[in-house]
């Protein structure tokens, strides 16, 4: 077995994603969500990992969901005990019912951007292999969802081809829910060959790999800082 010359072993990366999300999620003002957002995206930089421009699209898409629901959220909200009224551009605003309904939109659009980032960030083969050879994940299980990932490409390529012969036969692109059916069928067929070839070749938990993802100092002292800088400040503003 021999390893490969990588950066940071996905598996910290998968954990770095509930880090973030958590301490999200138990922020309690809507500036301390921003740090977070801007600390995580940090880390893929560092780690080159941050496909930016994926991730600008993504955020501007949840602009308006995100101006609706402060909205929603300020019409809703009833005044606080510690209400009062602020002037804002010449409009009269409770600043009770603002800091509260920020707080929830910049929540929502932080933990939608960091579970975005990472989630296109990490590699899923290397994230599966080290499951596997780090935490004893079952083989079988890894192998299954190593053939669902792998089976969007065969997905995509079925459904050129049916488009091709709907093309043929009527002369027009079909409605979706015509392809629904030759997709599943489709995909069984892929499915059931997979699980015949994994059955054939009698994988088992004690299976060698070819290529090492096991974790290094490297890997586990990065974690360790990490989680250091998370839990102290949450630790102090919570």
């Amino acid at each position: 077995m021999q390893g490969h010359e990588k950066g940071i072993n996905d598996l910290v990366l998968f954990g770095l994603t509930f880090i973030y999300t958590i301490a999200v999620l138990i922020s309690p003002t809507w500036q301390i969500c921003i740090y977070w957002v801007v600390l995580s995206q940090l880390q893929l930089i560092l780690l080159g990992r941050l496909r930016w421009k994926l991730v600008l699209i993504f955020f501007l898409l949840l602009l308006i969901p995100g101006i609706s629901l402060f909205i929603t959220s300020y019409l809703h909200l009833k005044e606080g005990f510690d209400s009062y009224s602020i002037i804002i551009w010449g409009r009269v605003f409770d600043h009770y019912r603002l800091t509260q309904s920020l707080y929830l939109a910049i929540r929502a659009t932080a933990l939608s951007v960091i579970s975005f980032s990472y989630l296109i960030a990490i590699h899923y083969e290397r994230l599966i292999y080290s499951l596997i050879q780090n935490l004893h994940f079952p083989v079988i299980w890894g192998y299954a969802l190593l053939v669902a990932f792998n089976s969007a490409g065969n997905i995509q390529s079925e459904l050129k081809r049916i488009q091709h012969a709907a093309m043929m036969r009527f002369s027009r692109k079909p409605l979706f829910y015509f392809y629904i059916i030759p997709l599943l069928v489709s995909a069984t067929r892929y499915s059931q060959q997979a699980a015949m070839s994994i059955q054939s070749r009698g994988l088992s938990q004690d299976k060698s790999f070819i290529q090492s993802e096991k974790l290094r100092f490297y890997d586990l002292l990065y974690l360790f800082i990490n989680l250091t800088g998370i839990i102290i400040p949450l630790i102090y503003l919570v």
